[in-house]
């Protein structure tokens, strides 16, 4: 009996894969690591901020770190409290082709997704943060407790700057933002706000307790213009009601929402936040129900205004 003919497709589909995934795997292994580690630490300082890293390699298919540390840089020679972030991993993504990143953080998960050439569309998920862990009272100034979870759907066109190459334009998104928050409780801690009373600066101000509750916001957004669809919390302590939107510019510091912020507080609430309070009481009431203040957030995100 003759010998059977060996099958053809092993080889064929077999050798390139192998050859493909070594070359994946020799990248990783021989990646200039502490190049990563200079540019990523000189990235933060241009936005403000110094950043450590416990641990920066290989993961399964990206580049991982673990034990990040993020910190505001500060003048004084006592270094500001940092946000801890567990794990970090940066890599490809095959479908659709672009760069990935998922963390783990604060008792939750956060993944970003990037990808498109002639146009971008960028995805965030970021599901059961708890703020009582990482560090984010120390990291913030106040001590905050509660989850949050959050999505962020945008498709960005690209625009050529100038005579220069094209570049991601913010102010023209397409997509969707959804905002919700459990028992969100603010339990003291202090605040910067700048108060029309005191003058442009901000004030620092201690916070007493604040129960927020539970927080729905949904957002969509049609060539920059976002609209909200709803934002609402309601607890013991305070009743808000959103409504409005906000201008996306190519910088996120500069977009301009213009928001019509209703809300009801308690009034024993309004009286335990002193000069907080105080601001809230000079905010008119609402034409259609007197028992409502509303006032209008405006100026740019990076500098709202407030009422």
């Amino acid at each position: 009996m003759a010998d059977a003919k060996p099958k053809l497709w092993p080889k064929v589909v077999g050798y390139p894969l192998f050859f493909m995934l070594a070359l994946v795997a020799g990248v990783f292994l021989t990646f200039p690591y502490e190049a990563l580690r200079l540019r990523a630490r000189l990235e933060a300082e241009k936005a403000g901020y110094s950043l450590r890293f416990g641990g920066l390699g290989p993961g399964f298919f990206a580049l991982r770190a673990t034990d990040v540390e993020l910190r505001k840089r500060t003048e004084g020679d006592t270094p500001a409290e940092p946000l801890k972030i567990d794990r970090i991993s940066v890599g490809p993504t095959l479908f659709p082709p672009g760069v990935g990143v998922s963390m783990k953080l604060l008792g939750g998960t956060g993944n970003v997704r990037v990808s498109g050439l002639t146009s971008i569309r960028a995805r965030v998920d970021a599901e059961d943060l708890d703020l009582t862990k990482g560090n984010v009272k120390g990291f913030t100034g106040v001590d905050l407790a509660g989850t949050v979870e959050a999505h962020v759907d945008l498709s960005i066109p690209m625009a050529a700057v100038g005579n220069g190459p094209k570049e991601p334009d913010l102010g023209q998104a397409n997509g969707s933002l959804s905002l919700d928050t459990k028992g969100l409780t603010i339990n003291g801690g202090t605040l910067n706000v700048a108060l029309p009373q005191f003058g442009p600066e901000p004030t620092p101000l201690d916070l007493p307790k604040i129960v927020l509750g539970d927080i729905d916001g949904k957002v969509k957004f049609d060539k920059g213009q976002g609209t909200v669809d709803s934002l609402k919390s309601k607890s013991p302590d305070i009743e808000l009601d959103v409504t409005g939107g906000i201008k996306l510019a190519k910088r996120v510091e500069y977009s301009e929402p213009n928001l019509e912020v209703r809300f009801k507080p308690d009034p024993e609430f309004q009286k335990r936040l002193g000069l907080i309070g105080s601001a809230l009481s000079m905010v008119g009431p609402d034409p259609k129900d007197p028992a409502w203040r509303m006032g209008r957030l405006t100026g740019f995100l990076g500098k709202p205004r407030f009422p």
